[in-house]
């Protein structure tokens, strides 16, 4: 249960597979990491790692854009500090380009923190601050001097909040998992920060927890210190990235800018709907908008992508946001990805959107005859097959009282996000749909995408659950009021401005 909720936090800030690095900046990196002191640091073969970090690595490479640590031999009270172990963090496949940029400008900071209680000990050695987003380093260190990477969960009882100069709270931090010896804690800013120090204040409460069985134990190892963000506000540059294009169905595009910081780069643009793209989607549907996009280098490979389906695909993708401007149909957005690459050539590249419209596309049915006669629904590219009707009690149901489901299977073109069904009557009343399974996106290109809708389990089917429907009726009528439109009729690419260092 806590791995689930660790998931769904994790993927509202990133979303991908694990990136590699491109061609274009391998050479910048070999000649930085051959700067770098030597450190003895030995690699940590992935199977010794503990197995909830092993399960939670191998989901957030699945889920995110990730940064890969292996690290070194633990000891008592000794663990290698990040500057000794920059040089293992950076492999070819593996690289956090920011974490990198701020360990070369020296930005890597040392609150010193050590907490003891109940005679578990909490120490902080290495912190890594800037606009973008904050990484540090925390031990946990057990009674007996060894260090303990299990007890440490990060959640209602134990919480690390950042403020700005003025004490509004602007973020938390996330375990993120993937290091055997230490908490990786991260936490990513949509909106770069303004203030010339942050505060990080932890309140540490409880070890242990009874779904993992391990023993609880309540303290206190609460901590407080401030992080100077002079330094890292000087490395932070913008350049101009104009230009607009307009979709053939109403979306208009324009790029506005580019801001380099130390952990980062930050793209900045604004789409506006026409009138009547405006029209299919009222009330607040048009505020549910999804860009995509990808950057690629001057031979069209691929540096980084943007909620694509696209397999294999690379993701740098730190944070990102969405806020709807001053009137209708007018959204401003901020991308901020790990790196774009420096005295090189590249370029943007428009992939398509997809937005919530209204829709009325409907299909009248037999319940009780489509286990022998199933039929579909099509409409837009999409296709279910409807293939039975059963009657599902507690506790497989979404409540207390029995509820029907209509099981199917297909393939969409469209997105599901946003995509709204009801059941309708005969009589015209009118059932609420909710959905119960899984669906997996995946393509070959930039444009052509297939989700798969399937159940919990590979023998299920996708459901569509009614909780004011516990009969099977003679006749029922599936109608989807809302479509979550995918639109990739697109073509615009431009070229970005050369980043220096």
């Amino acid at each position: 249960m806590k791995d689930k909720k660790v998931d769904q936090e994790l993927k509202l800030l990133m979303e991908g597979q694990a990136a590699q690095l491109p061609d274009v900046v391998r050479q910048r990196v070999d000649q930085t990491l051959s700067s770098l002191p030597a450190a003895d640091v030995r690699t940590v073969p992935a199977e010794v790692a503990p197995s909830r970090t092993r399960r939670r690595t191998w989901r957030i490479a699945l889920g995110a854009a990730v940064l890969l640590f292996i690290v070194g031999i633990v000891s008592v009270f000794t663990v290698p500090s990040l500057a000794e172990r920059i040089r293992s963090l950076f492999t070819r496949d593996n690289i956090d380009i920011g974490l990198l940029r701020a360990q070369e400008f020296g930005l890597v900071q040392h609150p010193n923190i050590k907490v003891k209680d109940k005679g578990y000990t909490v120490k902080i050695d290495e912190v890594v601050a800037d606009p973008t987003r904050v990484v540090l380093a925390l031990q946990l260190f057990g009674p007996d001097g060894r260090h303990d990477r299990n007890s440490l969960v990060f959640l209602q009882e134990n919480q690390v909040t950042i403020k700005d100069d003025k004490g509004r709270i602007v973020g938390s931090l996330y375990d993120y998992g993937l290091t055997p010896d230490f908490y990786y804690l991260v936490a990513f800013f949509p909106e770069p920060l303004q203030t010339d120090s942050i505060s990080l204040e932890g309140r540490l409460t409880q070890l242990g927890n009874d779904i993992q069985k391990i023993p609880v134990t309540r303290g206190d190892w609460s901590f407080r210190f401030s992080v100077d963000m002079k330094e890292a506000k000087k490395h932070t540059k913008e350049t101009p990235f104009e230009g607009s294009y307009t979709s053939p169905d109403g979306m208009t595009i324009r790029l506005k800018r580019l801001t380099q910081m130390v952990q980062g780069v930050r793209l900045e643009m604004e789409t506006q709907l026409s009138e009547e793209a405006l029209s299919r989607s009222p009330g607040e549907l048009w505020k549910k908008q999804m860009l995509k996009f990808h950057f690629e280098d001057a031979e069209e490979n691929e540096i980084h992508s943007v909620n694509t389906t696209k397999t294999p695909h690379m993701d740098s993708l730190m944070s990102h946001i969405g806020i709807p401007g001053d009137k209708p149909g007018l959204m401003h957005w901020s991308f901020t990805f790990q790196y774009l690459p420096h005295d090189q050539p590249y370029r943007f590249v428009f992939d398509g959107y997809s937005i919530p419209e209204t829709d009325g596309t409907s299909i009248e049915f037999e319940p009780a005859k489509l286990i022998d006669q199933p039929i579909t629904f099509r409409s837009l590219g999409d296709e279910l097959i409807l293939r039975k009707f059963t009657v599902e009690s507690p506790p497989d149901t979404n409540g207390n009282v029995p509820e029907g489901a209509l099981h199917v299977n297909g393939s969409l073109r469209n997105e599901k996000k946003y995509s709204e069904y009801v059941m309708l009557g005969t009589d015209g009343k009118q059932y609420t749909v909710t959905g119960r399974g899984t669906s997996s996106g995946r393509g070959s290109g930039w444009k052509d995408q297939e989700i798969t809708l399937s159940g919990s389990r590979p023998e299920l089917f996708y459901q569509f659950r009614m909780a004011e429907l516990p009969t099977i009726p003679d006749k029922l009528i599936l109608k989807r009021t809302v479509v979550d439109r995918l639109y990739n009729n697109v073509d615009w690419a431009l070229p970005g401005p050369v980043l220096r260092k």
